[in-house]
């Protein structure tokens, strides 16, 4: 891969390079880890207070909190129809 990328595409990369890790850690997650764990680590995130700092500020802070407490409720969240 000899290409020259731009600081926004080496960015983009970045960001899914984390995002792969991050589907990793929460299938590992997934089977070891039991429900009280799951909600422990959606519950940390609720309890954040951002206001307090430049951060709460931040739209893009607010966002990245939203969308990990999402992803978690999402990812943790016992589907009834799971045995497809």
């Amino acid at each position: 891969m000899s290409q020259n990328l731009t600081a926004n595409d080496e960015l983009v990369s970045d960001v899914v390079a984390c995002q792969l890790v991050i589907k990793q850690i929460l299938d590992v997650i997934d089977v070891i880890a039991p429900v009280e764990v799951r909600e422990k680590m959606a519950n940390q995130l609720r309890a954040i207070d951002f206001s307090a700092g430049p951060a709460g500020a931040d739209p893009v802070t607010q966002r990245a909190i939203q969308k990990a407490i999402a992803l978690i409720e999402l990812k943790f969240t016992p589907q009834e129809s799971s045995t497809h």
